[in-house]
């Protein structure tokens, strides 16, 4: 057996695996979250809506 010491330009293979193993554990216990809607969001669709509705009686008129 031979004491080779890993040079900069060398890759540690079992250190990858690991990394790749984390990795993978990491994606499997995160569950996907769907994005949520807020009030601000809200508040500001609900703005947009009144100011079309605003600018459509205008235009009516």
């Amino acid at each position: 057996m031979s004491d080779h010491t890993p040079t900069e330009n060398e890759q540690d293979p079992g250190a990858s695996t690991q990394m790749f193993r984390a990795f993978v554990n990491e994606a499997e216990t995160e569950p996907a979250q769907a994005p949520k809607v807020n009030g601000r969001t809200l508040a500001i669709a609900g703005v947009v809506v009144v100011v079309l509705a605003i600018v459509a009686a205008f235009l009516v008129l």
